[in-house]
């Protein structure tokens, strides 16, 4: 069989495998499923699967998937017969010798914090010897006592996974442009997925390279086929900061398969995606529309709250880029916040009480604002092991700090909980937003020449390459700024074009900042800023 043969077979028994499942199942299933298929050989993998019935459904499920790609399953229940971690290891690598994917099947209170600890301490040694998928099927009390109290355990999974029937789910870690450098909304109906990929920047690259082998393959693939790889494709684009041709992708071939095979719900979801993108380069009418017209009747029409209530945010965080406060605060707090509340995702509503400090922020009430940075959001994020969030939520009580004048611990935060995270996760974005913030602290020491060399080296090119119109606008001023206080007179060419440049981007994007910016460029040159 050949490798396009192979992985249409595949395909088409994940898609018919998901058809047999409750709808509230289809996100999850599909990436668990992906994920052990395709991803490395080791890896440690936790189901929320409270109902026994479901679960055994979306077992069978897996292994009709697992059969056709020449994988052997099997199981492993935790019974009374288990007394230990150290007998269960023995077992796991037993089972693992037999089968590529382990299936080990908790019962309540097995896994107590001491257990947990027992089992962090074998996990690189499972890890070495050990070449199987473990997929451990839990109840939502051992997976969040994982979270809390392994912390080194935690960061190790390879991904959180639920399957319930009512689609409420115990952790949906999902990711969202954002330019304001904010946490965003949130949730598996309407974002990308950021499970964790222990996948490397070359392997991801050969992936992409073996989707769109497989999509160019004779004759081609037929549409019902497509749906997962061709999701795949751009979550992978995305995933490698390549948002031009994540954005290609979704446009010319994820919306319109989409419209082939009348997904109306799966095509909003794409739509979404776009508009993540446009939201972040500065595009706000167009993703505006987008949210209002392509996405909010969909979710409405199906009654999808979840997704409607993730819309709703992103709409808020457009008004609140415009400065119309009043609104974005209203719409978060009587119509999102409500709606994670009701859902029981926890995740989701500390993403929007984020959102809602941030605007406090913005008013200048720092006090209520930076209790719910450090109550209501940084203790979740911990609980489920976002790394990403919270190191932006750290930056965002540093921002409080920086604005209070305490720049020392601002800048400890900024180069020791930030920085590494974003490194390591290879968040390019983030880390050029970061030195930026790292940037204003020196400015305002004085260190003029290394915050000039950072704006310069490190801000600048990275936000011109990835087209974040708000962040550039941003770093454009405060450039400007930089040059004006050096004093230099060769400069002040540079500073005029960085201004007039900041100020037409944010006229253009209908910004309260092009405002300030007209009122920089007054007080350095002494004359009206007028468009030429």
């Amino acid at each position: 069989m050949t490798e396009a043969g192979f992985n249409a077979n595949v395909e088409k028994v994940r898609l018919t495998a998901a058809r047999g499942l409750p709808p509230s199942c289809l996100d999850d299933f599909q990436r668990l499923s992906r994920t052990l298929v395709y991803g490395p050989a080791f890896q440690w993998l936790l189901v929320d699967a409270p109902d026994e019935a479901l679960r055994k459904q979306v077992m069978a499920a897996l292994d009709k998937v697992l059969r056709a790609a020449g994988m052997r399953s099997n199981r492993l229940p935790l019974s009374a017969k288990i007394t230990d971690v150290a007998m269960l290891e023995a077992r796991l690598l037993k089972n693992a010798d037999q089968a590529e994917v382990v299936h080990v099947v908790g019962r309540p209170g097995w896994f107590t914090e001491a257990r947990w600890d027992a089992f962090n301490v074998r996990r690189e040694r499972l890890a070495a010897q050990s070449r199987a998928r473990l997929v451990f099927w839990l109840d939502a009390d051992a997976i969040a006592l994982a979270s809390s109290g392994a912390p080194d355990l935690w960061a190790w999974r390879g991904g959180v996974y639920s399957f319930v029937s009512n689609g409420a789910s115990f952790q949906s870690p999902m990711a969202r442009l954002d330019a304001t450098g904010t946490v965003g909304s949130s949730a598996p109906s309407a974002q990308l997925s950021v499970d964790v990929d222990n996948r490397s920047h070359d392997e991801r690259l050969q992936r992409i390279a073996e989707i769109q082998k497989w999509l160019a393959s004779q004759p081609p693939p037929p549409d019902e086929l497509l749906a997962a790889p061709v999701d795949e494709l751009g979550r992978l684009l995305f995933s490698l900061q390549d948002y031009d041709a994540a954005l290609m992708h979704w446009r010319s071939v994820e919306g319109p398969l989409h419209e082939r095979l009348g997904d109306v719900r799966s095509k909003a979801i794409t739509m979404g995606y776009i508009a993540d993108i446009l939201q972040a380069r500065g595009q706000l009418d167009e993703a505006l529309c987008i949210r209002q017209k392509e996405e909010l009747p969909v979710y409405e029409r199906l009654g999808d709250v979840r997704s409607k209530a993730i819309t709703m945010g992103k709409i808020a965080d457009i008004l609140q880029v415009r400065g119309q406060f009043d609104e974005a605060l209203r719409i978060l707090s009587e119509e999102v916040r409500p709606t994670f509340e009701s859902l029981g995702d926890e995740r989701s509503k500390a993403v929007s009480m984020s959102q809602i400090a941030d605007i406090l922020q913005d008013r200048g009430q720092f006090d209520e604002a930076l209790r719910i940075r450090q109550e209501e959001q940084l203790p979740v994020f911990e609980r489920l092991g976002d790394v990403r969030s919270k190191a932006t939520t750290m930056g965002q009580i540093a921002d409080i700090l920086q604005d209070r004048g305490q720049l020392d611990e601002a800048l400890r935060i900024r180069q020791e909980e930030q920085l590494p995270v974003f490194e390591r996760l290879g968040d390019v974005r983030e880390k050029a937003v970061t030195m930026g913030k790292i940037a204003d602290i020196l400015q305002d020491r004085g260190q003029l020449d290394e915050a000039l060399r950072i704006r310069q080296e490190e801000q600048l090119p990275v936000l011109e390459r990835l087209g974040d119109v708000r962040e550039l606008l941003v770093c454009q001023t405060n450039l400007a700024q930089l040059y004006a206080e050096r004093g230099y007179e060769v400069d002040r060419p540079k500073v005029e074009t960085l201004l007039r440049d900041a100020h037409a981007a944010a006229r253009n994007m209908q910004l309260p900042q092009a405002l300030q910016i007209a009122e920089i460029y007054q007080r350095i040159f002494g004359r009206v800023l007028n468009d030429k």
